[in-house]
């Protein structure tokens, strides 16, 4: 059976793929309709890795929770494992605002490198603050 982390996975390359090939593919990318289908690719790029890293982050809050130790003893592991996460996350999805700079798309450049700033921000204080807390008080980091 196919996890949810490996959908949102699979769904978040695809539609990074979708907008590499969009952005090369087109003719003329600066065309109004190109642009809103590139801003909606975008977006569903960041939903669906934001999903993958809040899938696990719940993954992380169960394993708290549970009577009986499932995440094994090896702080080193998991802060690597948690940062690789969403520094790689966030390298990904802020490729894309890159490649429209790149495609001299200046004004889908700032509203997507808007986006990515405030919805990594967004999710680092309100989500992985208060796991990390938790994390830090049951002694797994």
């Amino acid at each position: 059976m196919i996890g949810l982390q490996t959908v949102s996975g699979l769904m978040a390359g695809f539609a990074f793929t979708g907008t590499i090939v969009v952005l090369t593919g087109l003719g003329d990318p600066s065309a109004f309709l190109a642009q809103i289908g590139l801003m909606i690719l975008f977006v569903a790029t960041l939903v669906f890795l934001i999903a993958l890293f809040e899938l696990h982050l719940m993954n992380i809050d169960i394993c708290i929770h549970s009577p009986l130790p499932i995440i094994p003893s090896c702080p080193s592991r998991w802060i690597v494992v948690n940062r690789t996460m969403f520094i790689g996350s966030f390298l990904v999805v802020s490729s894309i605002p890159v490649m429209f700079l790149l495609q001299n798309l200046k004004l889908l450049f700032a509203l997507s490198i808007s986006i990515c700033a405030f919805g990594y921000l967004r999710v680092y204080f309100s989500r992985w603050k208060p796991v990390r807390r938790k994390m830090e008080a049951e002694g797994i980091v």
